[in-house]
């Protein structure tokens, strides 16, 4: 799975146009700006760090990446388009969800969460819509603390 950053439309643009402080400048700083306080929201994926090797006894799959995902619509949509265009069909993903420090901890097994994208079904009982999908995940999907949620594709 490709690491880095998705879904955040950010800009570097020299201090001097954002300060009127900082206009004689001989060296222009750049700093990151966005046109919405929306396009600040996305994911982060990177590779697990030696200090959360602690988490792996939480997964089934040998692959762990680290996830930065706040609890905004836009993130979770951002999370389920990443997972929709990069994950191949047939496969799942696993994602668990734990507070900082927590790793070593056991799961809430009574927190796990199927979402199958090949039928549509967020858990057992919810069907979601073919056409608006990762809409409706971005809605109603919230991590929970030691929450695993297998995602089907």
């Amino acid at each position: 799975m490709p690491t880095g950053s998705f879904g955040i439309k950010e800009k570097l643009v020299p201090l001097s146009e954002v300060s009127l402080f900082n206009r004689n400048q001989k060296k222009d700083k750049l700093i990151t700006i966005y046109e919405k306080e929306e396009d600040a929201y996305g994911i982060s994926i990177n590779h697990l760090t030696d200090g959360y090797s602690e988490i792996k006894h939480a997964f089934t799959l040998p692959y762990i990446y680290e996830l930065s995902c706040d609890a905004r619509s836009k993130s979770i949509r951002e999370l389920f388009i990443y997972i929709e265009e990069h994950l191949i069909e047939g496969c799942h993903i696993e994602l668990y969800s734990c507070l900082d420090g927590d790793e070593a901890e056991e799961k809430d097994s009574s927190l796990d969460t199927n979402i199958n994208l090949k039928t549509l079904y967020f858990g057992k009982h919810y069907k979601l819509d073919k056409k608006k999908y990762i809409y409706e995940l971005g809605e109603m999907f919230k991590f929970e603390d030691k929450q695993f949620v297998a995602v089907v594709k």
